[in-house]
């Protein structure tokens, strides 16, 4: 019998392991977690050092997403509501994970190397405003806020403040 899991199944595993990835080469360690009803799939915290952790929601496409210096990415309004709640001491961030449209381009495994193709961009929605929206939020997202090892570094060591935050933003403008 044929391996038949769906595509968008093999994005969601590969979105963990890029965190995953970026985690242990920033001397973190993440839990994923089972039940997702907090719009958390994983937590990351140091292996060793700084005592503080962040909540991160995960998100993979095959979209393009980036023009003009902006991402721009529809959300659905729960995890935007979970997002920008204010009640939350953890930091809590979403994770894009943007990879080719070409599904044999996502991940490369050669004797030599383990090479996985695309790119992630964060947005932090803390405190942001409710909108009327029942089923999406266009959120914006300065191209810049790429996440790699330095900025998983940075969200952790300024925890539980925050990065990547600019006010009250309308979905025209960065969040």
């Amino acid at each position: 019998m044929p391996i038949t899991t769906s595509e968008n199944d093999i994005k969601e595993r590969l979105s963990i392991a890029h965190v995953t990835a970026i985690a242990a080469r920033a001397g973190c360690q993440i839990a994923t977690l089972d039940i997702d009803k907090s719009s958390i799939d994983a937590i990351v915290c140091p292996i060793a050092g700084a005592k503080s952790h962040v909540n991160l929601q995960l998100k993979s496409t095959t979209e393009s997403l980036a023009s003009e210096g902006l991402v721009r990415v529809a959300l659905p309004i729960k995890n935007y509501n979970d997002l920008r709640d204010m009640t939350s001491n953890v930091p809590h961030y979403l994770v894009i994970l943007q990879l080719p449209t070409n599904p044999a381009e996502w991940l490369t495994a050669t004797p030599d190397q383990l090479v996985m193709h695309g790119k992630a961009y964060f947005g932090n929605f803390f405190g942001q405003p409710s909108v009327p929206n029942t089923a999406t939020r266009t959120v914006v997202l300065p191209q810049s806020q790429r996440f790699d090892v330095a900025t998983l570094e940075r969200m952790i060591l300024t925890a539980p403040e925050r990065i990547g935050t600019s006010g009250d933003q309308d979905a025209d403008r960065p969040l």
